[in-house]
């Protein structure tokens, strides 16, 4: 059996880098992604406080990593999928929101550091993203929803930010008792 296997995954990989290299790369698509993406990581680059640089970055890495888990559960469960994607054999660097969530994750932590502001603007970003960025993506072939819907995202991103929030002020707590 796990020789099957190992035989079975190694020719979905050879046929997804053959569709990747053939009918992905360079598509409009594939563009779409590099170029929000970039925006992003261009936008949190020139609103990072830089006296708070590393913490900041913390909070995007930390947003990152947490995305990314629930993005692999997603994808697995084959709830949602990401039908284009910037680079086929690293998953965590392929969806289109690799870059944009965890910037705004990370810059809504800098920004509102009292929990009830937080939660707000955390609220407000995920109901954006969820509700009108997402339909967007879909629109554009970039992100389909299988047996997911977008109350399921907003909740998902809603509880993305609390727990970096909730993380990030532990490791500031922790900091801080330390000093």
């Amino acid at each position: 059996m796990d020789k099957e296997i190992e035989r079975m995954t190694s020719t979905l990989h050879q046929m997804e880098m053959d569709y990747w290299i053939n009918h992905d790369l360079f598509s409009f698509q594939w563009w779409a992604i590099l170029i929000m993406n970039a925006i992003f990581l261009i936008l949190f680059f020139l609103l990072i406080d830089r006296q708070r640089i590393l913490l900041i970055t913390l909070a995007f890495m930390i947003s990152y990593v947490i995305n990314t888990i629930f993005d692999d559960i997603g994808e697995y469960f084959q709830l949602w999928s990401h039908p284009h994607q910037l680079v086929q054999f690293v998953a965590s660097v392929a969806t289109v929101e690799f870059i944009i969530v965890p910037s705004i994750m990370a810059l809504m932590y800098q920004m509102f550091s009292r929990w009830k502001f937080f939660l707000i603007v955390d609220f407000i970003v995920s109901l954006f993203i969820s509700f009108i960025v997402q339909p967007i993506f879909v629109y554009l072939d970039i992100y389909k929803l299988h047996n997911w819907t977008y109350f399921y995202s907003l909740l998902v991103l809603f509880v993305i930010g609390v727990l970096v929030k909730i993380i990030m002020d532990f490791i500031k707590t922790k900091q801080l008792n330390h000093l």
